[in-house]
């Protein structure tokens, strides 16, 4: 007897297969565990069926999926810290000591996109950059280099007054202002970016 795919959606984590005619089909897309033979209809550091390391297949996955987060400009950085030191766990060279030369490796790609993937985010300006990216912006090329003098005036000063201060107190205060500015710039990004306003949000990520 044939049996038709089962209908309506599949419970995060549980295997996209189904049992045609006596053989086992997978749904096209799915990452296959190579282990069990699971597949996963998200991307995975490991299976959730047997806990083994999965492929190291990135395509199409995005900063976001990697670290478990919903896709946002405006980021918790406690939780993106949060999911970076869960990872970190997971996937800890001593976790894997006596696997297979293999394994390791597969361990260490995975650890360098975890890293990829977070200093991407903990950024503001690269946050913002990729963000644009995914959607279709091009940002930060050759042909949009700063051209606001005033910018880069701003720039130039705050980066004197740094070299040229004399106390730590001094030091703390720029550092501050500074943060109140990204703050600021971020917070209308994020108004940019809520209103798919690319041409709005491009001139202030170059700043």
């Amino acid at each position: 007897a044939l049996a038709s795919r089962p209908k309506g959606p599949v419970p995060q984590g549980q295997a996209l297969a189904w049992q045609v005619g006596g053989r086992r089909w997978m749904a096209a897309g799915a990452r296959i565990c190579p282990s069990c033979g699971a597949a996963h209809d998200s991307f995975r550091f490991h299976c959730t069926s047997c806990g083994a390391l999965m492929g190291d297949d990135y395509s199409g996955v995005t900063h976001f999926e990697v670290l478990g987060l919903e896709p946002a400009f405006a980021l918790d950085l406690a939780e993106v810290d949060k999911a970076y030191k869960d990872l970190q766990r997971k996937l800890h060279p001593d976790r894997h000591a006596n696997a297979s030369e293999d394994q390791r490796a597969l361990v260490d790609a995975h650890s360098s996109r975890v890293n990829e993937a977070v200093s991407t985010l903990r950024s503001p300006l690269r946050r913002a950059g990729y963000w644009m990216e995914l959607h279709g912006v091009r940002v930060l090329e050759e042909d949009q280099r700063m051209e606001d003098m005033e910018t880069m005036m701003e720039v130039m000063e705050v980066s004197e007054e740094i070299a040229a201060a004399s106390s730590q107190a001094r030091i703390d205060e720029l550092t501050r202002e500074n943060k109140e500015k990204v703050a600021a710039m971020e917070a209308q990004l994020d108004a940019a970016f809520r209103r798919k306003d690319w041409e709005a949000a491009r001139p202030l990520l170059e700043r």
